[in-house]
């Protein structure tokens, strides 16, 4: 007859099956064992033994637990699911992965290999890249389902909108769009312009769209205008770069009624005017005014760019002007002392690739083969006098704080593009067909957005400040999931692992099968 020991070993509660016998030999009753599993005091039930090839496999969890958390901030995967159906988890899950590994889409099956995301979404794809290059194309063409998606981030009619334009560059001949024009990135190949618009209301990408390589950024900024109209923004404001500033592009962009801020270049008519025109009275007190803890001088102004009535805003901080002396000075003095009095065999060339764009402020002579430097004062003194001064365009007139912040807002669209082009290795285009372009560029796109609230969240809980977020991820994916007969268990979370968490607002997961989703929302 066989009945339960249990035997308390260090904290831990052992429970064994035991059943006595008679030895024959020693002549005494004996007892035979069987480990059974530990004792759960507060269930009160045993949790069993686990053997060793019961083990089938082990995941990566924590990033993937991470990144899902994140998408649930704005339901993602619901609205992708009701724009694109069953293809909205796979989207979903092409998307986390290029945040779990910075590695080109071909390596997707290598990347789930290892991660929980498949079991998560109960995806059974193979995920090779004839698999991709198929499921790509699906995606590509169906654009009512992308607008309807696009359609489900609009938060509020009345956004404010920063626009952005890019070159993306490719070798590739099979793509109808590819076409020579003004390259952003220095690339010496055709390529196809991305405009991205992002909303400063949720700080998320909003839009994207393609556009062939020639076509200008104005056409391009007035097709975006009204196809973000279609998703019922009936107000916005754009907030543009310098390099949209033209008499006829401000010309275009008035008739059209875009409301619009930019900063114009200090070569042209208006910044200089702007410039010394306000020399003499920028540094008057009655301009003094604070901007997070920092004086600003500033003047406003109407001011006429062709035809067109618009504000100007002159801004001047000295602290950066002291910052910007120092630097520009430390450079110049620098090159000075790398060239002035030496020799080179090849003088010329030596001056221009050392001195780079500081050519502009140096005469340079050559006897023999030695350098002789002199500064031009007067490119000098122009240089010097735009230090510590900003220079802001509004179509409307407008609080200078509420520009200088919009405009301040605007770096978040250069980070996202940097995150697409660099961290998310777009550049150049490997792809071959335009259809495959548009396909991967939204995935792109779902990245971004994925990317954009996660920075928030660890921004926000001051973890970046130590780290950055690759190595957040790095750290969460030591937490796996082992696969024990037919189900999953998590590792032990370590103390690290749940401050990640805990600071990031995001529950700490209790059992790895709760967070499997079943197919549809």
């Amino acid at each position: 007859m066989t009945y339960l020991v249990k035997q308390k070993i260090r904290g831990r509660t052992y429970v064994y099956e035991a059943e006595n016998f008679w030895d024959p030999e020693k002549k005494q009753s004996r007892q035979k064992r069987r480990y059974l599993g530990v004792w759960d005091e507060a269930a009160g039930k045993i949790i069993p033994k686990t053997a060793e090839r019961d083990v089938k496999t082990t995941k990566s969890f924590g990033p993937s637990y991470l990144l899902n958390s994140v998408a649930n901030e704005i339901d993602l995967r619901k609205k992708l699911y009701e724009s694109f159906g069953k293809d909205g988890d796979l989207i979903l899950t092409v998307g986390m992965s290029k945040l779990l590994h910075q590695t080109s889409l071909k390596n997707l099956h290598h990347v789930l290999d290892d991660s929980f995301l498949p079991e998560m979404y109960s995806l059974k794809e193979s995920f090779s890249s004839q698999w991709l290059s198929s499921f790509l194309e699906r995606l590509s063409v169906n654009e009512a389902a992308m607008t309807s998606f696009y359609n489900s981030l609009v938060t509020s009619e009345d956004e404010t909108l920063i626009f952005d334009i890019t070159s993306l560059s490719s070798a590739s001949r099979n793509i109808d769009w590819l076409e020579w024009g003004y390259n952003r990135d220095g690339l010496d190949l055709p390529q196809v312009n991305l405009g991205l618009v992002l909303s400063l209301n949720n700080h998320l990408p909003l839009y994207f769209k393609l556009f062939p390589g020639s076509v200008s950024d104005v056409v391009t900024l007035k097709n975006l205008v009204a196809e973000v109209e279609a998703f019922g923004i009936t107000k916005s404001i754009f907030i543009l770069d310098r390099g949209f500033y033209s008499e006829s592009n401000i010309k275009e962009m008035t008739s059209e009624h875009i409301d619009f801020i930019l900063p114009p270049p200090f070569s042209v008519n208006i910044g200089k005017g702007l410039i010394s025109e306000t020399k003499r009275d920028i540094e008057n007190a009655a301009n003094a005014r604070r901007f997070g803890g920092d004086i600003f001088y500033v003047l406003e102004s109407e001011v006429k760019i062709g035809e067109v009535d618009a504000y100007g805003y002159v801004l001047f901080n000295k602290k950066r002007e002291g910052q910007e002396t120092n630097s520009f000075y430390n450079r110049l003095i620098d090159i000075e002392s790398a060239l002035n009095g030496k020799e080179f065999h090849n003088p010329m060339g030596q001056f221009k690739q050392i001195a780079g764009n500081f050519e502009r402020y140096f005469e340079c002579s050559v006897e023999g083969k030695t350098i002789h430097l002199r500064r031009r004062i007067n490119a000098i003194s122009q240089a010097v006098n735009r230090f510590g001064k900003t220079i802001l365009l509004s179509a409307t007139k407008r609080k200078w704080e509420e520009v200088l912040s919009l405009c301040r807002e605007r770096d978040e669209v250069e980070k996202r593009f940097d995150d697409l082009k660099n961290e998310l290795e777009v550049m150049p285009l490997g792809v071959q067909k335009i259809e495959t372009l548009r396909g991967l560029l939204f995935i792109f796109f779902i990245s971004l957005i994925l990317r954009a609230i996660l920075i928030r969240k660890a921004r926000d809980a001051e973890l970046l400040e130590k780290r950055p977020i690759e190595e957040i991820i790095m750290e969460l994916a030591k937490l796996r999931a082992v696969k024990v007969g037919n189900k999953w268990k998590l590792t032990e979370i370590s103390k690290k692992q749940r401050t990640i968490l805990e600071k990031m607002k995001i529950g700490i997961p209790v059992e790895a099968n709760l967070v499997i989703k079943k197919a549809g929302v």
